[in-house]
């Protein structure tokens, strides 16, 4: 691994679309992140469970478990209930800061109108912190 493009920080992201894996995921690789990609919500809690992330990006609608149940477990593990977590989301109606609160995340946003840029200026806001 080249260190210097490497930040070190690893990314957990929990989405089943080919097409925003590579959208997003190509820009977080550039930043130098680690990122782990899965596909359904059941895989991905198990991971972010096991293993040690610096963030969580996850897809509400996922195969197995949605991305709120995913939301809930973690939010009652002690080890990771502090790892931040940015939700992208196919949809929504209503008021998106509400979401954020109710789901006591950090960020949240549609899919179809965030650009990879936008969304690797919050990872990098967040994981600044």
């Amino acid at each position: 691994v080249d260190q210097n493009k490497s930040t070190g920080k690893r990314i957990l992201m929990m989405e089943d679309e080919d097409v925003f894996i590579e959208m997003f995921g190509d820009i977080l690789k550039k930043d130098g992140h680690e990122i782990e990609f899965v596909k359904n919500g059941a895989k991905g809690l198990k991971r972010a469970i096991e293993e040690k992330f610096d963030l969580f990006i996850i897809d509400s609608i996922l195969p197995t478990i949605t991305g709120e149940e995913i939301i809930q477990q973690i939010k009652l593990d002690e080890k990771i209930k502090k790892t931040p977590i940015i939700v992208l989301s196919a949809s929504f109606e209503g008021d998106i800061s509400q979401k954020v609160k109710e789901l006591q995340v950090n960020s949240f946003f549609i899919k179809t109108q965030i650009t990879p840029a936008e969304l690797s200026k919050e990872v990098k806001k967040i994981l600044a912190k």
